[in-house]
């Protein structure tokens, strides 16, 4: 399919065209070739774009006049007469502003902006590597923090802007695409509960994974509440605003590029193989831990085995249970290489643009492949765009832009889960060999019970439940699958009736299913081992329409005016049915309802939400002396979660003190902002009433009740209505400047922020005599504070040579300063380790039982020198970095262009519980240490240990003397485990990375021979992606996150691994 796929777009690209009778070179004023310029004839729709070094060829006849353009540039017109090649050398246009996009779709100045936004390089986002847009943003802007759940083909990420900025609800910035939202949602619903839910199950796409990077042309990020406020309650994390592609005029332009990267797991967890399987130095295959004996101390040879039942492997070798274990054989790499080994992925993209005097058109067609590190992860994703524009007459113009995307995605069961694979496979002891994983287990009685599974903690399949499932059962046997279609529709027409006025009417629709399938065959694990099948259907319908109004006045000579008014409607509905088979009659891995057709096996369940609001708002621009720039907005806004309307104010001021004030020849422009707004975040859907519920239950009886086997029927929610919501409000102001000295060859931006979250909506706690457990409402409170900077340098911009660098780096201090009396809200359920919103500390703290400490801070130890675990969970650690930066670096050589990015997070705590329960498993390297002792010490079980014993373990002081850490300690004590017995503070690591996002080095092949064949270029593209991943944690990423896309974070919990990747590309270019 991928050589098809390739050969098609191959030959779709080897079209050419006539040769020109004209050739000639575009450059800037130092020399400087001038890519993709516009080289037109005068008057007509023929034309051509410059290659990356300039050249272009064009037929024309004398007498005609060539134009040429380009951004930022003054247009050169050129009269034909017998040339045949032009140098031409373009001027910049001072009076031309770099201009970035509102959150509203329009273009603006932005030295005229008081409120601050960064904007994203979209051909560093191409070149990153990354096949989803979030992960691409990593690193590139001050105040943004990205997240991944994992390395899983098209996991979700987390988008942070300035800090978190709600608790309970979405912490997503709202994403604004060619000027309206696109819904970004990550759903953990339905089946994803089967293995228990968002901290375990599988992880999750976002949706804004189904944009083509290759379809964007600016990405801007907005930062500041009063950028955001036209979009109410729906903004207050921050705007991304994303435009795609348009035509350009002339003929076709063609490109097609065709990208093949390969994929490692990005750090690998040191494990031993010393130790074998069983407890107390003794081998024992019933055990679930690797504490047993020495292995190097084994006899060696073959080992000895029980006669009676055994397992026949599908490979037909046999396995009987193992009496004597002689062998000295470890199967550590092998079985690490039977699940995971080198992913890979083929993306091919075709896109088409050109058009006349009055239309023009881009199309794209894209289609990725994706095989993750993980075997069976997999993700494919195909889209195809078409933009469409056209000057109807000189009072109407008409844009319509429509996309498709289809996505299917295999994910791979993960975290805190017996089905999961890095459980399975990190607590396989060394001596265990998992490949043989499936086949026919025959009792002693001679009985036989076909496709049974075979883990470490069931040797010969002797129990359908095989309580940690193989990996390879994962891999090979397990189904989590989901298939999405989804078609957005953006029409839009513009009205001019004068020239100072325009009237924009815009619509939208925004249509996605999801259909996604959970199987578990008979054999698993837990409850799932007598068989499961889940089947989901998500659909999505999201309708928006916008009437603009603008219109320009001149309000004297200094004093001009631009003034926006707008009513916008959105509609949102989303529903989900699902259902459920548990217990199958039949040992089979087809997937249908007929496993099990009785209405015991079968549960359904059907959830629908509906929200609508519509907005009126207001926008005044004033220009003074073309000096000062005061805007001022309003948005008026209600909702159906909300019983009344809701104002939203706004307002920024930017002073730019070079056009009077300074005057220097270093400072070549200098600005002062500030801004000040207020924002919001609408109540979740039908939570001011209190519903009636079905398909309940009732567990508490020694009998328990299910409704659906008794009819079903219905009874009031726990959750008590509230007609009293109104949205959480953040209230914003800033101040900063923007300064570039040296002909803007040096540029410095500076912000710093300030906002505090009032009526934070939560769920608290009722008393029982209300007959209600909880109550959603505005019981929250939360305050943000941080510093942004931002350095730009151009260093060199010579003909054949360049060099740029770009530096930003930020800080947020984040507090939750109410919770309504409430002593913390846990963001992680089901975590020993969890991250919650506590009083007084960041939001996502660490918490869990730590250890007891004196008021000098040093530990207060029992009497055998060991840290005493604390009565009650306490706050252990802040997730949250003290700061970020990031380093992007340009350089062009001739026809050679290398480009990387880096990042550094400073700070933070994180809590890799996988190695810390893997303490009490034995099976890490951190375990193993083999120690002659040379002096008596006591163990945590209070035995000592004399002198000269050599032990499993090793020594530490924690205040009191040398004491002996082995299997005591870390097994049956609380320096490795569960529950909250545990002393978790040991758990906690620093946070620190640092990591080179990406590394490109790519070279133009525009030679004559090119040329000659119709093509403009070739461009052979090498990219590395965190290639370097520096930081203090054994094995683990700490980006990785188990709770994947939320509020929730610093913490892993058998998560599947992140990623490092190369990527080659090839570019064509007409």
């Amino acid at each position: 399919m991928r050589i098809l796929l390739s050969t098609v777009f191959l030959l779709f690209s080897l079209f050419s065209f006539s040769q020109s009778s004209v050739t000639g070179v575009v450059s800037d004023e130092n020399g400087v070739p001038l890519p993709g310029a516009n080289v037109v004839i005068d008057g007509t729709s023929t034309g051509v774009s410059t290659d990356f070094d300039g050249n272009f060829e064009i037929t024309v006849n004398q007498g005609q006049v060539l134009a040429i353009s380009y951004i930022g540039y003054l247009t050169q017109y050129i009269n034909i007469s017998s040339q045949t090649n032009l140098n031409i050398s373009l001027q910049l246009d001072n009076e031309l502003d770099e201009v970035v996009v509102t959150a509203l779709g329009f273009s603006v100045v932005r030295d005229q902006q008081g409120s601050t936004s960064s904007v994203v390089n979209t051909d560093d986002v191409i070149r990153s590597g990354e096949t989803t847009v979030i992960n691409a943003l990593s690193g590139k802007a001050s105040g943004v923090r990205v997240t991944k759940s994992n390395g899983d083909p098209g996991a979700g990420s987390t988008i942070k802007i300035r800090g978190a900025n709600t608790i309970d609800g979405n912490v997503q910035p709202l994403i604004i695409v060619d000027g309206v939202p696109l819904d970004n949602t990550t759903s953990y619903a339905g089946g994803n509960s089967i293995t228990g839910g968002r901290s375990s199950g599988v992880t999750q796409g976002s949706r804004l994974n189904d944009i083509n990077s290759s379809d964007i042309e600016s990405m801007q990020v907005l930062k500041g509440a009063s950028a955001a406020s036209l979009y109410g309650s729906r903004a207050a994390n921050g705007v991304l605003v994303i435009t795609t592609k348009k035509g350009q005029r002339g003929d076709a332009k063609i490109t097609f590029k065709s990208s093949y990267s390969f994929d490692e797991v990005s750090e690998r967890i040191p494990m031993q193989n010393t130790w074998g399987q069983g407890r107390s130095g003794v081998f024992g295959t019933n055990r679930a831990e690797s504490w047993g004996d020495y292995i190097p101390d084994r006899a060696g040879g073959q080992d000895t085995y029980k006669s009676g039942a055994y397992f026949v492997a599908d490979s037909g070798k046999t396995y009987y249970a193992i009496d004597d274990k002689n062998s000295k054989e470890t199967f550590v790499d092998e079985n690490w290489d039977s699940v995971i080994g080198t992913g890979n992925s083929l993306q091919n993209d075709l896109t088409i643009s050109g058009g006349g005097d009055n239309s023009t058109y881009f199309f794209s067609l894209g289609h990725l492949e994706q095989d993750g590190i993980i075997k069976s992860s997999s993700y494919d994703r195909t889209t195809a765009r078409l933009n469409y524009d056209a000057t109807l007459n000189d009072k109407l113009t008409l844009s319509s832009k429509m996309s498709y995307t289809f996505t299917d995605t295999n994910r791979i069961q993960q975290s805190s889960n017996v089905s999961g694979l890095m459980l399975g496979l990190l607590r396989t002891p060394p001596d265990f060999d998992q490949r043989d994983y499936k086949g026919t287990y025959v009792s002693s009685s001679g009985e036989e019970f076909i496709n049974r599974g075979r883990s470490y903690r069931r040797e010969i399949g002797q129990s359908s439940n095989q309580s940690y499932v193989n990996p390879l059962w994962v891999t090979n046997e397990q189904t989590a699958n989901s298939k999405v279609n989804r078609i957005t529709v953006t029409p839009q027409i513009t009205f001019k009736p004068v020239n100072n006025v325009s009237i924009v009417a815009r619509g939208n629709l925004d249509v996605a299913d999801d259909k996604r399938t959970y199987f578990f065959p008979i054999g698993d694990a837990s409850g799932r081992a007598v068989g499961q099948l889940q089947e989901d259907v998500l659909d999505t319908r999201n309708t928006s329409f916008d009437l603009i109004g603008k219109a320009n006045f001149q309000l004297s000579d200094e004093i001009n005016l631009s003034a926006t008014a707008g009513w916008s409607y959105n509609d949102r509905k989303y529903s989900r049915v699902s259902g459920n088979i548990t217990g199958f009659l039949v040992n089979s891995k087809k997937q249908t309802t007929a496993l099990n057709t009785s209405s015991e096996a079968s549960t359904y369940e059907n959830f629908k939400s509906f929200s609508r609001s519509n907005r009126g708002y207001g926008i005044l621009n004033f220009d003074i002396n073309d000096e000062l720039f005061v805007n001022l907005s309003g948005t008026l806004e209600a909702s159906s979660t909300i019983s009344e309307t809701f104002f939203y104010p706004a307002a920024d001021l930017a002073w730019i003190l070079t056009e009077n004030t300074i005057q220097s020849n270093v400072i070549s422009f200098a600005k002062l902002r500030g801004s000040w707004g207020q924002v919001g975040v609408q109540p979740a859907a039908h939570k001011f009433e209190t519903l009636a519920e079905g398909g309940f239950g009732y567990s508490t009886y020694s009998d328990p009740l299910d409704s659906n086997l008794f009819g079903g029927g219905f009874r009031l929610d726990n959750n008590l209505g509230n007609p009293n919501l109104e949205p959480e409000l953040k209230t914003e102001w800033e101040i900063g400047g923007d300064l570039r000295f040296f002909n803007d060859n040096l540029s410095l931006s500076f912000t710093y922020y300030d906002n505090i979250i009032e009526g934070i909506l939560l769920d608290v706690t009722l008393s029982p005599s209300t007959g209600f457990s909880t109550q959603y409402g505005n019981y929250g409170e939360m305050t943000n504070n941080g510093i942004e900077l931002d350095l730009g340098l151009n260093l060199i911009d010579k003909e054949d040579f360049g060099l740029s660098t770009a530096i930003n780096w930020s800080t947020n201090e984040n507090e939750v300063t109410d919770l309504y009396g409430t002593e913390s809200i846990n963001l992680s359920p089901g975590a020993s380790v969890s991250s919650r919103a506590v009083v007084g500390y960041p939001l996502g703290v660490l918490y869990g039982t730590g250890s007891k400490t004196k008021s000098d801070g040093s530990f207060d130890l029992n009497s055998n020198g060991f840290p005493q675990i604390t009565s009650s969970p306490e706050v252990l650690g802040d997730p949250n970095p003290d700061w970020r930066g990031g380093i992007s670096f340009s350089m062009r050589y001739k026809k050679f262009r290398l480009n990387a990015v880096l990042e550094h997070s400073q700070g933070g705590d994180y809590s890799p519980r996988t190695l810390w329960v893997l303490r009490r498993f034995g099976t890490t390297q951190e375990t193993a240490d083999r120690t002659t002792l040379s002096q008596s010490l006591v163990n945590y079980a209070g035995k000592t240990i004399a002198s000269g014993t050599t032990v499993r373990g090793k020594v530490h002081d924690f205040g009191g003397g040398p004491v002996l850490l082995d299997e005591s300690w870390y097994r049956t004590g609380i320096g490795g485990g569960f529950g909250d017995n545990q002393a978790y503070n040991f758990s906690i690591e620093d946070a620190t990375f640092t990591k080179l996002r990406d590394l490109s080095l790519s070279y133009v092949i525009d030679s004559p021979a090119i040329k000659s064949i119709g093509l403009n270029d070739i461009v052979l593209t090498a990219t590395g992606r965190d290639l370097i991943n520096i930081n203090k944690i054994d094995g683990v990423d700490p980006e990785t996150n188990q709770y994947g896309v939320g509020a929730a974070e610093g913490l892993d919990y058998f998560t599947n691994p992140q990623t490092k990747g190369f990527l080659f590309s090839l570019t064509i270019n007409y």
